[in-house]
């Protein structure tokens, strides 16, 4: 173990290396990269959604303290890039400079939900988050966002602006996944067994209606989409209860999509709300090739492609036998929601079949 912590690219470095940049900024689109003022002009230009002027002061004073800034996935990419964290955290609080390699030690420029599939695709092990072992250095996973596990029940995440680098117990933070980062040597005596502290009944958003009155981990990720995109839970919170505050916020956000405003999270709601988010996702926005999980291949031409999971809703466009669409989910009565030229369509799954 002490031999394996003090060697690069083992999972005990990277979750040790981790630990040690606890209090370090949270940068949207960075990845380890110094807090300079060529840096900030460049992201706010980039992404002016996220580096809004209510926010400069704090990242002027990131930069005055010469900190080092990531986002969540932007953590491990950052570690790789450098050569597993060289001279990174050296660096925090003086002028000295350290190399990062972009693309480097076998580690692509991917999004939370990308770097997620590719690692799949890769061969490596992963799992639903009940099934956590406990071992160090695993990444976690929910739509849009990443964290490292750290033991005994604690993760170490990028959380967002407000947070930073923090320690987060791992129940109750909404994880769905846990797995193997590609390019990390995990130790072949890892003994797979369930970490103690992790919510077994973890429910994942989308799993099911949500209305008022209902507790659970996936409201939790509701809320803390919902005060993502903006809407406020001004009393409670991302409490993981759906009371009056959240049926609001549903309300709010029903309303701007144009979708039935009943206040309930169901399946129409559950899609524009990953719709919205991917536009805007902290981690997503940055890497445009994003592979999805699975794609729709249309059956016979003309088929009319609505805003809506019916007919009765307005036509977006018409598309033809053979084209493919990245898949989203599929409402109850059997329609598919696909993207469309970067909206979300629906069409009837007698004209589709997955490819």
């Amino acid at each position: 173990m002490a031999e394996r912590i003090n060697t690069p690219f083992t999972n005990e470095h990277f979750i040790a290396f981790c630990e040690k940049m606890l209090g370090q900024p949270y940068w949207y689109g960075t990845c380890l990269y110094k807090c300079r003022a060529s840096l900030l002009s460049s992201k706010s230009s980039q992404y002016p959604d996220s580096y809004t002027s209510s926010r400069q002061s704090r990242y002027q004073q990131d930069i005055a303290q010469k900190k080092v800034a990531a986002d969540c996935i932007g953590a491990c990419k950052g570690y790789a890039w450098t050569g597993g964290g060289l001279g990174v955290l050296e660096s925090i609080g003086n002028d000295n400079t350290y190399t990062s390699k972009y693309g480097s030690n076998g580690c692509p420029d991917k999004g939370a939900n990308s770097m997620f599939t590719y690692a799949k695709s890769k061969g490596v092990d992963w799992g639903v988050i009940s099934t956590l072992p406990e071992i160090v250095g695993l990444a976690l996973y929910k739509s849009g966002h990443a964290g490292y596990y750290a033991g005994n029940g604690y993760a170490i995440e990028w959380k967002g602006f407000s947070y930073g680098c923090c320690k987060t117990k791992v129940a109750g933070r909404g994880w769905t996944h846990w797995y193997k980062l590609p390019f990390i040597n995990y130790s072949e005596n890892d003994v797979i067994i369930p970490a103690p502290a992790v919510d077994n009944a973890s429910i994942a958003l989308g799993d099911r209606l949500l209305k008022k009155g209902v507790n659970g981990t996936d409201v939790v990720a509701l809320q803390e989409a919902l005060l993502k995109l903006g809407y406020t839970l001004p009393r409670y919170g991302a409490d993981g209860k759906y009371g009056e505050e959240t049926e609001k916020a549903v309300l709010a956000f029903q309303k701007t999509l144009n979708l039935k405003q009943d206040g309930l999270y169901g399946s129409q709601s559950h899609v524009a709300l990953m719709a919205t988010l991917s536009d805007q996702d902290d981690e997503e926005q940055n890497n445009p090739e994003t592979i999805p999980d699975k794609w729709l291949q249309i059956k016979g031409d003309n088929v009319p492609v609505m805003n809506g999971n019916g007919t009765q809703y307005t036509l977006i466009t018409t598309v033809n036998t053979g084209v493919t669409f990245p898949f989203i989910a599929t409402a109850d009565n059997g329609w598919h929601a696909i993207v469309v030229s970067g909206q979300v369509g629906w069409v009837v799954g007698d004209h589709s079949q997955a490819v």
